[in-house]
């Protein structure tokens, strides 16, 4: 089962490295937002696949619940902000968020581990390894930003599927999957929280593919736009 996360890990990895490399030639910072927020999947992945293929240690726990179950989807949701928003909302809440990472950093890092039950195969269920309150962060932090994603990448492409516009259509589909991306994802942590790690593993994959295909779906939209063909020039 330790392959599932490792391949999300590489998958986020390059995901992660191609919204960096737009970021430097644009200077967007939703792009920034997103090239974070997916290397936060990547670390979280790569410390599942090293807990699940060796051996679970508090740190790697930890690590992995921190970037996995907490911080890593409301960093998601801030590039949707960015991206929908006017750019002063964004910097505000990228403050909140900021803030509220670090104070979920300390809260999982100072956490009490139930180092036995990080003896059990698989992914340890979160509820027997970390204390309640540290639980209810992740609750509260992703579902928070799982709906903003959500519902922001369904309202652009629902705007965008009205128009008559080739283009725009097909960027409706890649919001579409990168809101199923996000879904799949937010379903597999939330089956980690109880420890069934092979629907967390697969899932993550899966997930992140799904939102890496919308991802080089809106990059194909944005070379067509600029080649000559899709120009006019000749």
């Amino acid at each position: 089962m330790w392959i599932f996360p490792i391949l999300a890990a590489v998958v986020s990895a390059v995901f992660s490295a191609l919204m960096a490399q737009q970021w430097l030639s644009r200077q967007r910072p939703h792009q920034l937002a997103w090239a974070i927020a997916l290397m936060m999947f990547a670390v979280a992945s790569f410390a599942a696949g090293i807990g699940i293929l060796d051996r679970w240690t508090s740190t790697w726990f930890q690590i992995y619940y921190l970037f996995g179950a907490i911080v890593n989807v409301p960093v998601l949701a801030l590039g949707t902000i960015y991206l929908l928003g006017p750019r002063k909302v964004g910097h505000a809440v990228a403050v909140i968020i900021t803030i509220a990472s670090i104070y979920a950093a300390g809260a999982v890092f100072s956490a009490e581990i139930n180092l036995p039950a990080l003896g059990a195969e698989g992914i340890p269920s979160a509820g027997s390894v970390m204390p309640e309150n540290v639980r209810l962060l992740s609750r509260y932090y992703s579902f928070t930003g799982f709906f903003i994603v959500v519902i922001g990448a369904l309202w652009s492409a629902w705007r965008m599927a009205r128009s008559n516009e080739p283009r725009l259509k097909r960027l409706a589909t890649a919001n579409i999957l990168i809101a199923a991306g996000t879904f799949v994802v937010a379903v597999g942590s939330g089956a980690a929280r109880y420890g069934q790690g092979a629907i967390f593993a697969i899932g993550l994959l899966v997930g992140v593919s799904l939102m890496f295909w919308g991802f080089l779906k809106t990059r194909t939209n944005a070379a067509d736009q600029a080649s000559p063909a899709a120009s006019g020039e000749s």
